[in-house]
């Protein structure tokens, strides 16, 4: 266990030097979290907003592949939905006009395919100060002509690959000529060029969700992008959804000795190839590790992180969190009917959903290592001391010592 450990102590973030480090990113933006606990309005510090359910790719660990998969068709979550363009402009000059300070492009499915991306991406920019950020799959950027609008626009856009070589990136997420590695790979680096071309200060890195299926390539993916012009490479563990664990497909988590025992020697390998490109979400490698009582690092009772970063799906509606993607039951509200301001407004429904999430469900219908996980475990021990005598003061201090240390500090 040796090598696991030292690897989890050398890459677990630490102040200031990662952009993948949402305890720290929680802590600059202290403020809000101080006014959400003394009940004054708190506009989101993220928003992740899918605006296509649909997806070109068939990634078997999708996060929400209940949504778009075959093999979900005829329950009740599958909805290959696109976001109409009436709803996706009217949230954009909406959203334009409140203090939410970021903006992630995402999931749901692919987002590139909704045709109406590209003006609600130009609006933000122009009537906001709004950051924006992407995750895409990389296989679209040509048809609708995105590349400048990507480079000129958003603070960082991250390409999913998974893998480091063609032929089992494309058997593993099922694509096309249209759609395959090697238009993957074309597409990354005419991004790269535009980003040179135009002088753009955007962050360009590439992904790799690691799986049983794909483990074996942690090392090839590192090789393939040492010395292409990505800013970041991000390795993350596959997290299984609570939708796999309650289907006919149930998966439990992967155990924690396939972590130790065949992944962190060779994350350790292409952190040396790589150099300073590494990136890993090495802290929830460490909860899926260690697994102290099955909890996977949830001793928090409540879903603080979520007041700060719901998720506006395809479908309009307002979901808690990305976890919660398909169940209407954790939706504060639908774009159909109200706009996301005076949904996020409605603090008696935000308050009956939470309280049927952490009281009565007790988390038990909750992913594990959900997006809102790590925020989660910093705010809950904010509200646990937060009548300290000078706690708020010191966290205050070490807030604005934050600021100039956080890469891409308002997306958690």
């Amino acid at each position: 266990m040796l090598r696991e450990k030292k690897f989890l102590q050398s890459n677990l973030p630490s102040e200031g030097e990662t952009m993948f480090n949402p305890q720290t990113k929680v802590l600059y933006h202290l403020d809000r979290v101080v006014d959400f606990f003394n009940d004054k309005k708190v506009d989101p510090i993220n928003v992740e907003i899918d605006p296509s359910n649909a997806c070109n790719h068939s990634c078997p660990f999708c996060i929400s592949g209940h949504l778009h998969l075959s093999k979900y068709k005829g329950t009740e979550f599958f909805n290959r939905q696109m976001m109409s363009r009436e709803i996706l402009m009217n949230f954009a000059k909406d959203i334009s006009t409140t203090q939410t300070k970021s903006i992630s492009w995402t999931g749901g499915g692919e987002p590139t395919m909704n045709p109406n991306l590209k003006d609600a991406i130009d609006y933000i920019k122009n009537n906001s100060k709004i950051e924006m950020g992407m995750f895409t799959n990389g296989s679209m950027l040509e048809r609708f002509d995105l590349f400048e609008t990507i480079v000129k626009s958003l603070t960082w856009i991250r390409i999913s690959l998974d893998s480091g070589i063609a032929k089992n990136y494309n058997k593993l997420r099922v694509t096309n000529k249209s759609n395959n590695f090697d238009i993957v790979l074309k597409n990354i680096k005419k991004l790269i060029e535009s980003k040179k071309k135009f002088k753009s200060d955007i962050t360009i890195g590439v992904g790799f969700v690691v799986s049983q299926d794909n483990y074996e390539e942690i090392i090839d993916f590192a090789k393939l992008f040492k010395d292409l012009d990505v800013d970041y490479c991000q390795y993350k563990p596959e997290v299984i959804q609570v939708e796999r664990n309650s289907s006919a497909n149930k998966k439990d988590q992967i155990s924690s000795e396939f972590w130790a025992k065949k992944v962190i020697r060779l994350l350790s390998e292409a952190s040396e190839i790589l150099g300073k490109k590494f990136q890993c979400n090495s802290y929830k490698l460490k909860d899926l590790i260690i697994n102290k009582n099955k909890k996977y690092g949830r001793e928090y009772k409540q879903c603080l992180g979520s007041q700060f970063q719901p998720c506006v799906g395809a479908d309009g509606e307002v979901y808690v969190c990305t976890s919660h993607r398909g169940h209407k039951e954790r939706s504060y509200g639908n774009l159909k009917d109200r706009n996301f301001s005076e949904i996020w407004s409605d603090m008696n429904k935000r308050k009956c959903v939470m309280n049927q999430i952490e009281n009565k469900e007790k988390f038990s219908m909750c992913s594990q290592l959900c997006k809102p996980h790590e925020s989660n475990k910093v705010i809950w021990n904010i509200k646990k001391n937060f009548n300290q005598s000078g706690l708020i003061d010191k966290l205050k201090l070490k807030s604005k010592e934050l600021e100039r240390k956080i890469a891409h500090k308002n997306f958690i």
